[in-house]
């Protein structure tokens, strides 16, 4: 059965103080693809082309927020942005099928609990633009440049 966008959450591990960070207010999330890269093994006598299937490279994940400055993750988002060098970050994506909330073990990772479906990733905060357009509020489409593979962890059901 398909799943609901409506009650997804997106976190993320905040470098400085090892807490999760709720984005608050996010209109949507694309989590982008990680396609493998094509090596091309056609030999000059062929007539066609052929490929092996090399290195996955990570794509960049997107979420359009409603920007606001009273907003402490829209702030915290904003100054990783600007981070020079930039700090890749854990990310957790919980689906709408539960509404609990990940914690920080011991090493310092995500526990994510059962209860949920997750999609985890890697990435760094590439951008943050603002967008101011007539009859609307500010938003943002902020960027993550995907680092590594990723997890989709699906919830356990009894």
């Amino acid at each position: 059965m398909a799943k609901l966008a409506q009650g997804t959450q997106i976190y993320f591990l905040d470098p400085d103080t090892n807490q999760t960070v709720a984005v608050q207010c996010a209109t949507t999330f694309t989590p982008g693809g990680a396609p493998a890269d094509q090596i091309e093994t056609t030999c000059l006598e062929d007539h066609d082309r052929t490929y092996e299937p090399g290195l996955r490279t990570p794509g960049q994940a997107t979420m359009t927020i409603n920007a606001d400055p009273e907003n402490a993750s829209h702030l915290r988002l904003h100054e990783l942005s600007l981070e020079n060098p930039q700090r890749v970050l854990s990310w957790a994506v919980g689906w709408s099928d539960g509404t609990a909330q990940p914690t920080v073990d011991s090493s310092g990772d995500f526990e994510l609990p059962t209860t949920r479906t997750w999609f985890t990733f890697q990435g760094y905060v590439g951008d943050f633009p603002f967008d101011f357009a007539a009859n609307t509020v500010v938003t943002s489409q902020v960027s993550v440049q995907r680092s590594g593979g990723s997890a989709w962890i699906k919830k356990v059901t009894t």
